[in-house]
């Protein structure tokens, strides 16, 4: 842990003796500077035809104890006032169980104020039967996203309102800062988050997709059942490390995402075993394994 102290402290002396080689040229230059009224963020309407790959999807720095590699397509319209809705298939790319493992549809409004950008949208996921992704239990999201560019540096929130079988709320902090070159076409943005967050939906993944159902043992059948502890307790889960790259040409647009995702505070589950026919009970309780993760995302998008 001290090792990843050292590495932040790294990351924010950078980020704050660091100044954008060049000025770069965004839609909300071209609005009037007011501190009221929202400024949208596109100069024109447009619609965005995407492909993404995912090489393991990680949630809170929690994952399957399998990858679960995603190829997205996606298709978006983006309105100039700022309003989008967008919609796309997560087609999981794992060896002897390839499927559609995701469809997602999104809305929402995007806006900026001065120094300040941010971002609030509503999603609805609908995830395979089969699915064993960590937030397979979410069913829908409200969340709003923000930043403030102080220049040197880019404080930045995201907070999500997620429900299930039960309401989860998450809150991520972060700093950022971003860099340019290729005439401003290439953006680099080193960020560090820090994750908060209820775990209801872990502890019904844990209970539906990962440990729960029957199970057979030895010829002898027992239905199990697994609770996370505490789910309902606001805690720290991960922090992450990313390296944002986008690169921009002509209407055309390159991404590629690097993460290192560390996370702490690991669940307390507790597994209960009961036997068919007799109804003998066995009970558990373990702190779960985690490690650390690095995955990455690689990802184009046309506008037309």
């Amino acid at each position: 842990m001290k090792k990843f102290h050292l590495l932040v402290l790294l990351f924010v002396s950078i980020a704050s003796q660091a100044q954008k080689a060049t000025d770069s040229v965004t839609a909300k230059d071209s609005v009037p500077d007011t501190d009221s009224i929202p400024a949208a963020s596109h100069p024109k309407s447009y619609f965005s035809l995407g492909m993404s790959y995912l090489s393991n999807s990680v949630y809170n720095g929690r994952k399957d104890s399998l990858a679960t590699p995603y190829l997205t397509p996606s298709l978006g319209y983006y309105d100039k006032s700022g309003f989008f809705v967008s919609g796309s298939l997560s087609y999981l790319m794992r060896s002897g169980s390839s499927r559609i493992d995701l469809f997602s549809l999104e809305a929402g409004y995007d806006f900026t104020i001065k120094k300040f950008d941010g971002e609030i949208a509503v999603s609805k996921s609908f995830y395979n039967d089969s699915s064993t992704n960590v937030k397979s239990q979410i069913s829908a999201s409200v969340y709003a996203s923000g930043g403030y560019d102080l220049g040197f540096i880019k404080p930045s929130f995201d907070a999500a309102v997620d429900f299930g079988s039960a309401t989860d709320f998450m809150l991520g902090l972060g700093l950022e800062h971003s860099f340019y070159a290729a005439n401003d076409n290439l953006e680099i943005t080193p960020t560090f988050m820090a994750n908060g967050s209820t775990q209801n939906y872990y502890g019904s993944y844990y209970n539906k997709r990962r440990v729960g159902g029957k199970r057979k043992t030895g010829g002898i059948v027992y239905d199990v059942s697994a609770v996370v502890e505490n789910a309902s307790q606001f805690k720290m889960l991960d922090y992450e490390l990313s390296l944002p790259l986008h690169y921009t040409m002509n209407k055309f647009g390159f991404s590629i995402t690097p993460v290192y995702a560390i996370p702490v505070n690991p669940a307390v589950v507790t597994i209960t075993r009961v036997q068919e026919g007799t109804g003998i009970t066995k009970t558990r309780s373990s702190v779960e394994s985690i490690s650390s993760s690095f995955y990455c995302s690689f990802g184009i998008t046309w506008q037309f």
